[in-house]
Order: C-alpha cells, then structure tokens, then sequence
C-alpha cells in the first residue's frame, strides 16, 4: 500500500552543524521526511520545530529519506524499487551505491562515517550487510538464509549494530558485533517487536545506553514505542496512540524522540516528545516555508 511505503521509508536524523555528530559545537536536530504533498514521493528536510523547510528531491515515483552522515554532510535514501543512493545534505550529487543487486534499502552509518549498514535481498530474502561508504566491500554481516532482516542503529561506540529480524519466527530487536560475531535477541517477546518491515525499528540513544524501538506488545495490535537499556532489560512503553507509530530519532542531547503517526488526517504526522513519553506534540510544517 502507498501509505504504508511512505511511512516505512520517512525518516528523521540529526545533523552536525559545525563537526561530527557527538562532538561539542552547534548541533542541529534536523529532521529528513519522504511526502507525497506535492505529489510524487519526495524527501524534505526541516528542523525539529517543522521551521526551514528544503526539498531535496523531485523525481517520479518514491525516495525515502535515511539517515544522515555522522557530520551531516550526506545523507542516505532508497529510491523507487529498491536501491541505496546518496547525496549531499542540500540534495545535490545524488549516486547510487547497490546499483545491481537486487532490492536494498539503507540502515545507518558506523559513527566514523566510513561505512553503512543496509538490507538487501541478493541472495533470495532480506538479510544484513555492511559495505564501505562508497559503496565497495559490500558482504553479508549474518547470514540467515530463511529469514527476514532490517537493520537498525549503529551503536556510538562502533561496537554493536541492531538489525530486526525474524529469525524466531516472529520479529525480535537483535544485537550482533559489527564484524558478525555474538548474535543476540533483545527483546525475547511473543508479539512483534521492531515496527512495520522495512522502517527503522530499532535506534540507539546518543550515548548509547538506550534503544528505542516499535511493537505491537498490547492488545489493539498497533505498534507503540518502547524504550529499553542496551542489554534489553528494563523495556518500557513510551506511546499509546490510537494508530499506528513508529520511530523516527533522538535529539542531540539524549531529552526528547521523534516519531510518526498513522492515520493522521489529512495525511500522517509526526510528533515529538520527551524521552519519558511525556510531553507528546505534534509538529507542524508547511511545504511553502523556505
């Protein structure tokens, strides 16, 4: 369905305004969103307060906006039926890094910027890979070759990716070293946990103690947000909307996360809120501010 592709591949991140993402000088929490406002499927950047509205994208059919480059000069996106391309922050040099083979979709950066985390489908089912961040050295990070798998964060310490996967027959948050080694379930839960297939449903906090991620743990069986500790303990419900949620990003500082939310009419939405899961507002923006 066209709405749920929207949804699945609209993302948010944040962006470095002076250097790279955790690093003292004027970060800025810029969000990134795919929009059919205007009718094709196009990527728009903002700030957080929905202010500074840029559209970086205007091409038939679908892009999805992904993450930003840890010194938020790039950022990834998919486009059309299955592809990571890049492109500059102000949506110029756009270049596609899995140009065959076979559907892909973006995950995230290792905190260095040197390589991306994505999902791809070359070898008959989605399944993890890691690839240099020009698109070289592209491998399997752990094959499972009768499951479906979407990647996550990269932790900030470079250590760790989380990926979502449904390798214990239903979707479970894993863990799993960045060189592939100590596979881990996270979430150990009976309900599906990790949001609509192919979103980003799993994210690390900036300092890497907590991650929040969507599942549909209650009994109106629409994904909410949860929030955990790095190990998987401790997991808490953040949301308890009427539709459907999922993750969108941290701010900066660790305070507050983004998050979208469907239906919403005339269109979904998205929303911020504190860490805790107070304080919940909508955020407006309008494709005419500049």
């Amino acid at each position: 369905m066209k709405l749920r592709k929207v949804v699945a591949l609209a993302t948010c991140a944040v962006a470095a305004a002076v250097t790279v993402a955790g690093a003292a000088p004027a970060r800025t929490w810029k969000i990134a969103l795919t929009t059919n406002r205007e009718g094709d499927s196009d990527i728009y950047t903002m700030n957080a307060d929905g202010s500074g509205v840029r559209k970086l994208t205007n091409t038939h059919g679908f892009d999805g906006a992904g993450a930003w480059s840890p010194d938020g000069r790039k950022m990834l996106f998919y486009r059309n039926q299955g592809g990571v391309w890049v492109m500059n922050a102000d949506g110029t040099g756009k270049r596609d890094l899995t140009p065959t083979q076979g559907w892909n979709a973006p995950g995230g950066w290792s905190p260095d910027g040197r390589k991306i985390v994505f999902a791809s489908n070359r070898d008959g089912n989605n399944e993890i890979y890691v690839m240099n961040a020009d698109g070289s050295g592209q491998h399997n990070l752990a094959p499972s070759p009768s499951s479906q798998e979407y990647p996550g964060g990269w932790s900030p310490d470079g250590r760790t990716i989380l990926f979502v996967t449904d390798r214990d027959h239903n979707s479970e948050v894993y863990a799993v070293n960045a060189d592939g080694t100590n596979l881990r379930n996270l979430t150990h839960n009976p309900a599906n946990d990790g949001g609509l297939s192919g979103s980003r449903g799993a994210w690390w906090s900036p300092d890497g103690k907590k991650i929040v991620f969507a599942g549909n743990r209650d009994s109106r069986g629409n994904p909410d947000l949860f929030v955990m500790n790095a190990d998987g303990t401790g997991v808490k419900n953040l949301t308890h909307g009427p539709g459907t949620e999922f993750l969108l990003s941290w701010s900066p500082d660790g305070r507050k996360i983004a998050f979208g939310r469907f239906p919403v009419e005339p269109r979904w939405a998205f929303f911020v809120m504190n860490a805790d899961g107070s304080g919940v507002r909508k955020v407006n923006w309008s494709v005419t501010t500049r």
